[in-house]
This record gives structure tokens, sequence and C-alpha cells, in this order.
């Protein structure tokens, strides 16, 4: 069973009938993929009237596969009892060349709500934030999260479950880790759905530990994304997909209200351990360097979205650029090329 079926299922339990689940939380991980900015409105605001408003737009965009998911998740949950009443606010969409950041908040009821992050979509400047992962803290997505999280938790308003897929689950780590010890009893769970972890300073802070008890780090078995960087706990969970495309939550396999669990494969232990290698032979300024290179690489190119990527013009004009570069450069930026065009 997977998410859509899990939809099925139990589409006609409310949530006094049937408790929020870690499968409820990949459903609202997914909806923040889709474009809400000019859709909530005061008038239009819960998931029906979101839903009946995008699949009345024949041209409502679907730029990559999670925006695809999301798309085919909000028609299947748009007329079921237990998501159709539930209201959406304060939606955050910042896409530049400079940075990508997106957020909103779920109203399940008046004693819960659930803050979900987007991930990285098809800009480009979010992949490189992605990467600034390594060696900044806070970046500009971190530090927007951190105070969007500051604002939604109110001392005498509801409990809050923060969640996010990929990036957007190091953002909801990261955010709930710099509230405030008052805040941090609001939270009620915090979900990273194969996002990376943190890097060593703050993965050994106190404020870490504080939340630790409250993280629940979903990966799958064959994890790319969810192993970056340190981290020291993982619900592993069983895809459908092989490799980098296991990433996708519609791939997770679902047991009746929860995720079925497995083994991390060898893959990705191997991985695993190859990139805490790979962080401890370069400091912060040579990962800084490093990465640099890749994304002005990239910027010579006049490449700023993924979808540049599969122009053989743009794939022509990087290899020209690459031609002098080191070979360890060289192999990140065709990683990131084999990515995101297969």
């Amino acid at each position: 069973m997977n998410i859509y079926e899990y939809i099925d299922r139990y589409g006609d339990k409310t949530f006094k009938e049937k408790e929020f689940n870690e499968i409820d939380n990949l459903i609202f991980s997914l909806i923040i993929y889709l474009n809400l900015g000019k859709i909530i409105t005061e008038e239009t605001n819960t998931l029906e009237q979101i839903g009946k408003k995008i699949t009345e737009e024949k041209k409502f965009k679907q730029e990559f596969s999670q925006q695809k998911d999301a798309y085919k998740c909000l028609k299947q949950i748009m007329n079921t009892n237990r998501y159709k009443d539930i209201k959406l606010k304060d939606y955050v969409y910042i896409g530049t060349n400079n940075e990508q950041f997106s957020v909103v908040t779920f109203i399940i009821n008046k004693k819960l709500i659930y803050i979900s992050f987007e991930g990285t979509d098809h800009l480009i400047s979010g992949w490189k934030e992605d990467f600034e992962l390594s060696y900044m803290y806070p970046t500009a997505s971190q530090q927007h999260a951190i105070e969007y999280l500051k604002k939604q938790i109110k001392i005498f308003g509801p409990k809050v479950i923060v969640g996010g897929h990929s990036k957007g689950g190091n953002l909801a780590q990261v955010s709930s880790m710099e509230m405030n010890i008052i805040k941090k009893l609001k939270i009620k769970k915090i979900y990273n759905n194969d996002g990376p972890g943190l890097r060593l300073k703050q993965f050994k802070s106190r404020k870490y530990k504080q939340i630790k008890k409250k993280l629940v780090h979903i990966v799958p078995h064959n994890s790319v994304f969810g192993i970056l960087l340190r981290n020291d706990k993982y619900k592993v969970v069983v895809s459908t997909k092989k490799a980098i495309q296991s990433h996708a939550m519609s791939s997770w396999m679902v047991y009746d209200d929860y995720l079925s669990e497995t083994d991390l494969s060898e893959k990705s232990i191997e991985l695993e351990k190859s990139i805490i290698e790979w962080l401890n032979n370069h400091n912060e300024e040579q990962r800084k360097k490093m990465i640099n290179n890749v994304f002005n690489i990239f910027k010579k190119c006049e490449i700023n979205d993924t979808k540049d990527l599969r122009k053989l013009k743009s794939i022509i004009k990087i290899m020209k650029e690459v031609r002098n570069i080191d070979k360890e450069t060289k192999e990140l930026v065709a990683s990131f090329i084999n990515y995101n065009f297969f």
C-alpha cells in the first residue's frame, strides 16, 4: 500500500476518529510542493477550496516529479472527510537566483497545527543551498525557517508538528532546534522526511539533544539525501523505487497507518561512510570553494533552472567550462547533472 491507497482507506475518518500519524505527515510534506501563491486567499483556504481552484486551472504548473505527486495527492484528498476542511494559512514562497524557500501552516484543528517546509524545487539556487549546508549555518533558508517558526508557535496556542521533505526536512529539524525552551515544549513532533542532517558543531550541540526525542528522521532503504551530513537516528522504510528515485515519498510502502520498516541498504551505508570521510578530509573553506566553483560554472552557462540541464546546448557549455577544473569538482558537476537529467 502507498499514500494514495492510505487516503482511499482512511479518507472518511476525521482526525477525532483517527489521530494524526506519520502518513498524514507525508501528505502535508507533499502538498507544499504546489505553487499556492495565487491560490490561497481569505475566501479560498481549505484543502477542498484550494483543490477545486487548482483543478479548474487547466494549465496549473507541474514542473517536477514532487509537484506532480502533490497535484495527484491534492485531487485525492480534497473531497475526503479527513482533509477537506483543513485550512492553510501564512503561505510563503521565495524563489530568486540566490535562494529558494517555501512553507505553509495546516490548521488540523483548534489544538493542532502542522508546519510544512518545502524541499528543493526546480531552481538552481535551491540546489546550491543544499550544498551550502555542508559549510554554512544558518543558510538563508534555515534562517527563514527559524523566523517563520518563531512567529507560528504561540505559548497559549495549539500544539505544533513540524515537518518537510528533503531540504524541507532539514529546515524542520533546524528551526525546531533554534526555538527557545518554552517554544520547544509546544512542539509535539518533528519529521525530517529523507532530508540532510547537520554539520558537526550543530550535531554535537545541546540544542539538537533537546529536540532529539521528538525527531522522526525517515529515510528509504536506498537513501541518498537523508544520509547526508551527520545523523544518528533513522526510521528506514521500504520504497518501491531504486537508488535516487526512492527519494519520492509516493514510493514509500505503507502498512495500515504507518510506514513499513526495513534496514538501510549496503550501498547507502557505504555512501554514508564516504560522505563522512569527505567531510572529515575537507574543511569548511575547501567545501565552500569547491561548491562555489560548481555553481559559478552553472552561472556562466546561464543555467538557473534544472530544466536547463536537459538542453544539449547547456550540456555543451558546461563541458567546455569543466575542462580545466580539478577532478573532484568535475565529478561533483557530473553527479549533479546525472541526478537532474535522469
